[in-house]
């Protein structure tokens, strides 16, 4: 049986959002998450910090994911930020590039400074 995944959406300004991400990232359970993060970005949340905290496992499945919305966001000139990276999925997206392709950081606060958006939320 899959674990459910479930996501929090929180707007912090006119163009960023922060979803907090719970539960594994498969094949499954992915979908949910690119229609939750394409529906940000077509509503003009062009910058998304995705939080993966929460998150103990993902495949390359979920690698693909992030970098769709990370293509979404680039054509509007905004970009996607992960941050809560450890363990499995650390290893899971240095194997498929996505650390290097996207940026990382430690927490969502430090993701909002570098967005420039930081005390907004």
């Amino acid at each position: 049986m899959t674990e459910k995944l479930q996501i929090e959406a929180r707007r912090v300004g006119p163009t960023t959002a922060v979803l907090v991400v719970l539960g594994p990232l498969d094949a499954a359970t992915v979908p949910t998450l690119l229609a939750e993060g394409a529906g940000l970005v077509d509503a003009g949340h062009c910058n998304l910090v995705l939080d993966l905290t929460s998150v103990a496992s993902c495949d390359a499945a979920a690698a693909g994911v992030f970098l769709d919305l990370h293509q979404l966001a680039r054509n509007l000139s905004g970009q996607v930020v992960l941050t809560g990276i450890r363990g499995l999925v650390q290893r899971q997206l240095e194997r498929t590039a996505v650390i290097g392709t996207l940026r990382t950081t430690l927490n969502t606060r430090d993701a909002l400074i570098m967005l420039g958006t930081a005390g907004t939320g």
